[in-house]
């Protein structure tokens, strides 16, 4: 039976000599060991692992997560296994038969790369244990690959390491609530088939996000050898004539983020299910927490966003192993190509996508600078990347570029993205009415498939307004809220944060975020008579609500929900 043993623990860093000297550090460290490409140095992290009686006799692998270096992996001497970075797992054989109480010194040589989306040099480590027959585990995708169709067919391609023709390979299909829906056999030296299951759930979005799971098992006299488990889903995809992108023939507008900080993940994916997003960029998969499942269980459209490596055969073959591995899975959607790319990239990738995963739709990146280079003729949708400037002068170009790329290919899709701010002086208020001024030009214009207002999380200081979230991610920006009125169907109000809770004005204007309407206001507990004033989708306006000295309590209600400020006349 299968084993994953965690590794991470009691690594042995060593840095590469330098200018005639070597540090080395002779406390264990525990794994991601570097944070920053720039404190990042080259060298070597060394252990060991001892075969105790329970392993004697097992084929055992070491796997790899996240890596944003190069590196050799040696067994003693022995160079077992080299790999460029990578954001996708990978695997290299530590021994076909362990030896009872037999030390293995394993060392990983790593040199960083200039990858700008790593963080780390590598995110994790596992031994995995299997017995001398096993699903083939140095083939990515566990040597197990499934492709559905619409009519409810579930193609299913197996790779075994040394199969015996006395074994049994057992597929079953469980729904979401571990229902067992459909279960077939073969032989172990010709495993591929096909399961048809009548009438399949769709998986359909947030509307229905259903997706079933792939059980297969090595068996042998009744006992298990091996087992995989795969999440797989229906649906189907497609970009029309018409401008809009379409979820199993029903036209859907994509609203989403982009998650790039991975240092607090299950806070940042909280966030996302607050905002009620319904699409997510993320260019790497956290090691410790399983994105994916995540989208797929949320119904929330995922695109991959590639790293650019500045070589097209180490990408290709990253990409080659995500999609192997990934690609089953029902909301992945769309591959985007790095901004780097141009049109003979685009085609090489869209070609292998095409190869390994038809059913994803492969994606040009453009950035404002960039326009002059052109679409690919072969690129259906282009993720067009709009430079942050809150200057009325910057927002004036950058709308008039993207309208000049418009005009200039008329039949194409697009995407957009608004780049986060490399620093912000803005006043929450003036960041808020930004964001409205880019929601209200670009969000619902003819052929635009898709907007990402900007990064879920900046990863940096709490105020710094780069996101959608602060720092401790406890702080939720006006922005945020906003968005929040155009993306959720659950009813909320927030009253937009005032430039000073002190003043000496007699009357104020409450500014009021909400995705329900007929609003209600309080002063200090007695109901007056302001109307609400519509300024935009989502925003509204009390007009000179009249403030008496010290503290005044200001409420604000719409049906079930309220929200409250104190503001001080002095």
């Amino acid at each position: 039976m299968r084993q994953i043993i965690d590794f991470n623990k009691n690594w042995i860093f060593s840095e590469k000599e330098c200018e005639g000297g070597k540090t080395f550090s002779d406390t264990p460290v525990t794994l991601p060991f570097f944070h920053s490409i720039a404190s990042m140095p080259e060298g070597s992290f060394k252990t060991s692992w001892t075969c105790r009686d329970k392993d004697e006799g097992k084929t055992v692998y070491i796997e790899f997560t996240q890596l944003s270096a190069y590196v050799k992996v040696f067994t003693g001497e022995k160079l077992i296994c080299e790999h460029a970075p990578s954001a996708t797992p990978f695997r290299a054989l530590l021994t076909l038969e362990a030896v009872k109480n037999e030390t293995y010194e394993i060392e990983v040589a790593v040199k960083p790369s200039a990858r700008a989306d790593g963080k780390f040099c590598f995110a994790g480590v596992n031994l995995i244990t299997v017995g001398s027959s096993h699903f083939n585990i140095l083939c990515p995708g566990d040597g197990i690959s499934v492709r559905t169709e619409k009519d409810g067919r579930i193609s299913i391609k197996t790779d075994i390491v040394r199969p015996n023709n006395y074994d049994v390979v057992s597929y079953t299909v469980y729904g979401m609530k571990n229902d067992e829906i459909i279960s077939s056999t073969a032989k172990p030296t010709s495993p591929d088939t096909v399961i048809t299951l009548d009438s399949p759930e769709i998986w359909d979005g947030q509307s229905g996000a259903y997706f079933y799971t792939l059980n297969a098992r090595l068996l042998r006299d009744s006992g298990v050898l091996d087992e995989v488990n795969i999440p797989f889903g229906f649906r189907e995809t497609a970009l029309r004539e018409d401008g809009f992108f379409y979820l199993n023939s029903f036209r859907l507008p994509l609203d989403g983020t982009r998650l790039t900080d991975l240092s607090s993940v299950k806070s940042d994916l909280q966030n996302l299910k607050t905002l009620d997003t319904n699409a997510l960029i993320a260019s790497s998969l956290p090691s410790k927490t399983d994105l994916l499942s995540f989208t797929d269980r949320e119904g929330i459209v995922f695109w991959y966003e590639m790293s650019h490596t500045g070589s097209i055969i180490e990408d290709k073959n990253a990409l080659k192993d995500f999609l192997l591995i990934n690609a089953s899975h029902p909301s992945l959607t769309f591959i985007v190509c790095p901004k780097e790319a141009d049109s003979g990239y685009f085609n090489e990738i869209s070609s292998l996508v095409n190869e390994y995963a038809p059913h994803l739709i492969t994606v040009f990146s453009l950035s404002a600078d960039d326009i002059s280079k052109g679409i690919p003729d072969e690129a259906q949708l282009t993720l067009f990347l709009l430079p942050f400037d809150s200057t009325p002068e910057g927002y004036i170009a950058g709308t008039g570029r993207f309208s000049d790329l418009q005009e200039k290919y008329p039949e194409k899709l697009f995407a957009l993205y608004t780049e986060s701010p490399l620093r912000t002086q803005m006043t929450p208020p003036e960041a808020l009415r930004h964001n409205i001024r880019l929601w209200n030009s670009f969000s619902r214009r003819k052929n635009i498939i898709a907007y990402f207002p900007g990064v879920l999380s900046d990863g940096k200081e709490t105020g710094s307004l780069r996101g959608l979230t602060g720092f401790d991610r406890t702080v939720i920006y006006d922005s945020f809220s906003f968005f929040k009125a155009q993306f959720s169907p659950d009813g909320f109000i927030s009253i937009v944060q005032p430039e000073e809770y002190e003043t000496n004005l007699k009357t104020i204007d409450i500014e009021c975020i909400t995705n329900r309407e007929n609003l209600r206001i309080l002063v200090n507990g007695k109901d007056k008579k302001y109307t609400a004033e519509k300024v935009t989708d989502g925003l509204f306006v009390f007009r000179q609500v009249k403030l008496k000295k010290d503290e005044n309590l200001i409420e604000v209600s719409a049906e079930d929900e309220c929200d409250s400020i104190q503001i001080f006349r002095y």
